[in-house]
């Protein structure tokens, strides 16, 4: 009997420090990082990033009016496709930076976590003037077999087209 609890103490040892890892900010940001990347460059496997049931609220606020998209996968990954989109099209450069930072477990059995920053991202196209566009966005990551999905994005910006 003894033997099944420390294995079970053991296993679940390492289901900690495994999320301990996961979603130790520097890692979360780094993931962040390289799926607003590949977002930004129209890669299908940013679509990857999010689970299937992913929940999207997105509002931004523009030069030409305000508009929004609410759903799931397909709205996001059909809105991600626009973007890279017109900013291929565009030949625009992009530069992103991160900040206010807050990163929060979800409780026990620790297989989520909610993100929240401030995201300031810069695009210089030729013959166009320099945007810079802000956005305060929220989202509830998952830690799955496959690794870091984001299961909720909630996201209000402002300063774009």
């Amino acid at each position: 009997m003894s033997r099944v609890v420390w294995v079970a103490l053991v296993l679940l040892g390492c289901f900690y420090a495994h999320a301990r890892f996961v979603f130790a900010e520097p890692y979360v940001m780094d993931w962040i990082t390289q799926h607003s990347a590949r977002a930004m460059q129209g890669d299908a496997a940013a679509c990857d990033d999010y689970t299937d049931d992913v929940k999207v609220a997105l509002t931004a606020r523009g030069q030409s009016g305000r508009w929004e998209v609410e759903g799931g996968k397909a709205e996001l990954c059909g809105y991600l496709k626009q973007s890279s989109a017109a900013l291929t099209v565009l030949q625009a450069r992009t530069q992103t930076e991160f900040g206010n930072v807050r990163l929060q477990w979800g409780g026990f059995p620790w297989t989520t976590a909610r993100l929240q920053y401030t995201q300031r991202t810069s695009v210089q196209a030729q013959g166009l003037a320099g945007m810079n566009v802000v956005s305060e966005d929220s989202l509830v990551l998952a830690r799955t077999p496959a690794g870091l999905r984001i299961r909720e994005l909630q996201s209000e910006s402002s300063g774009g087209l």
